[in-house]
């Protein structure tokens, strides 16, 4: 009899180390982050958005197909592109940069963006929408922030508030 009690005892010793175990595993995985979800691949194909006037004098935008040749730099390439469009940014504007951080593009331009701005609301309005539309191409994107050398800006042209991230125009 005395040996039975012995077995018993370790099993119960064996089987409160196990639960011990079984709730420190359990403890572990519930504090440990899950990793972050992989970004989703850029699209092969974006659109920009151009604004227009019409001959009724009415706003409209030209939607214009851009391949995109890598997708490492593909905010670059179509915004770039978006930049270089007659008419559409002030003269001398660039683009210095775009990153994405938690679903918002942030795009830094030169200075010129607002130094030689000269428009209206009607122009300021139509150049915000030509951004956020063009944003709007990318499924992974849902704010656009707009950056001069690196640093929020209150406006384009003292029209519409630039201060913080504006949501895509999809």
């Amino acid at each position: 009899m005395n040996e039975a009690r012995r077995v018993q005892g370790m099993l119960g010793v064996l089987f409160v180390a196990i639960a011990a175990l079984a709730i420190a595993v359990g403890v572990w995985l519930r504090l440990t982050p899950a990793p972050p979800p992989p970004l989703p691949a850029p699209p092969r194909e974006a659109r920009i958005y151009i604004p227009k006037v019409d001959a009724q004098g009415e706003l409209t935008y030209e939607s214009k197909p851009v391949a995109i040749q890598n997708p490492d730099t593909a905010y670059m390439e179509v915004f770039e592109k978006l930049v270089r469009e007659p008419g559409v940014f002030p003269e001398g504007a660039r683009l210095l940069g775009a990153t994405v951080q938690n679903g918002t593009l942030q795009l830094n331009f030169s200075p010129e963006l607002t130094q030689n701005f000269a428009g209206g609301s009607d122009d300021e309005a139509a150049l915000i929408n030509a951004i956020t539309s063009t944003a709007g191409s990318f499924p992974n994107i849902e704010r656009v922030q707009i950056l001069v050398d690196g640093k929020p800006i209150e406006s384009l042209g003292g029209h519409i508030d630039l201060s913080h991230a504006l949501p895509v125009s999809r």
